[in-house]
């Protein structure tokens, strides 16, 4: 157990983390829809932000010695969000019209699988919870692709 914070308050956070990415995710795919980029971009940006907190427990994950999965697959969302960040905020790289769009999305979807095996191993009620919100997330996707063509 982690001196600081107990190991199940620590999953526990990760798991919330997980669903909200996905939740926000979602509405900003049906604002995109909607035809209200501006309005879903900072439910996006809401979701890029909470790789702050995920970044605070995976220390805390290092600090405790806790295993490598505990690491690595929240890490995956923080390298996401740090990509997100970086090539949308910083770089303002048109990267959706270009050959970069491919690993872009590898690494998002490795992101939120990679957070469904945290919740998993966190619990199954938590991984079907986030396995659902991770659905939703893709019919909102879907949803938003079909009616905008975005990538």
């Amino acid at each position: 157990m982690n001196s600081i914070v107990p190991n199940h308050i620590i999953d526990l956070v990760v798991v919330i983390i997980a669903n909200l990415t996905n939740l926000l995710l979602a509405v900003m795919f049906l604002y995109r829809a909607r035809g209200q980029p501006r309005i879903g971009n900072g439910f996006g940006w809401g979701a890029v932000l909470l790789g702050i907190p995920l970044l605070v427990v995976i220390v805390l994950n290092v600090l405790s010695g806790r295993p490598w999965l505990t690491v690595v697959l929240p890490g995956l969302l923080v390298l996401y969000d740090l990509v997100e960040f970086g090539l949308d905020h910083v770089f303002k790289f048109d990267f959706r019209q270009s050959r970069w769009l491919g690993p872009y999305l590898g690494l998002y979807y490795l992101a939120l699988m990679g957070m469904i095996g945290y919740s998993f191993a966190s619990g199954k009620l938590y991984g079907f919870i986030t396995l659902a919100t991770y659905f939703i997330n893709l019919a909102a996707t879907a949803f938003s692709f079909n009616r905008m063509k975005h990538g």
